[in-house]
């Protein structure tokens, strides 16, 4: 049990540490992170959008079966929205992609540059002693490996923005499909 407690005692200590290793990545390239923000959100807002268009055009494609109407001289270009947003999200997957890469090269390269300048200060001495070196080398190498964890906090907010915003857009038919359901088993269907 004291290998489960100590075990959570270290990922929280991990988790208060963030704030530096953001600062730190803020500094390796603020205009990257600001992008790579920015398109993530876009991102996570793309399939809201592609639920109400495609909503749109259900609701006309109903109208015209069952009401034998013209199709609204609006559908194709709804249909032509939704082949935008489509193609939107690829662009923007890819230039995520790109900043993420391009975060990781500068903030490799900044912490490399930092433990240097800190290395630069240091007394003769310091090198010599082998523990103390080995310490250096992997704090130099385990800082480099935390651009994964980056990436992976960025797609944990374009994920969560995702399914907020998801829940939201569906959310006003929850009352709908239960009023639904409802009518049904009155009229003798179960289910």
């Amino acid at each position: 049990m004291t290998s489960l407690a100590n075990g959570w005692r270290d990922r929280w200590n991990a988790v208060k540490r963030l704030p530096a290793v953001f600062v730190i990545v803020w500094e390796a390239g603020s205009f990257v992170v600001l992008s790579g923000v920015v398109f993530r959100l876009i991102f996570a807002l793309i399939p809201l959008a592609v639920l109400a268009i495609s909503r749109k055009i259900i609701d006309a494609i109903v109208a015209h079966v069952t009401h034998q109407n013209a199709l609204p001289p609006m559908f194709w270009w709804l249909v032509a929205a939704e082949f935008a947003l489509a193609m939107l999200a690829g662009v923007l997957g890819r230039a995520i992609d790109f900043t993420d890469s391009l975060l990781a090269d500068r903030f490799t390269r900044h912490v490399s540059v930092r433990v240097m300048d800190h290395a630069a200060r240091l007394d003769l001495q310091r090198y010599e002693d082998p523990v103390f070196y080995d310490k250096l080398e992997r704090a130099r190498v385990q800082a480099t490996d935390r651009t994964g964890m980056i990436r992976a906090l960025g797609m944990i907010l374009q994920q969560g923005i995702t399914a907020v915003t998801l829940s939201a857009g569906i959310f006003p038919f929850l009352a709908l499909a239960v009023a639904a359901a409802r009518a049904l088993r009155g009229a003798g269907f179960s289910g």
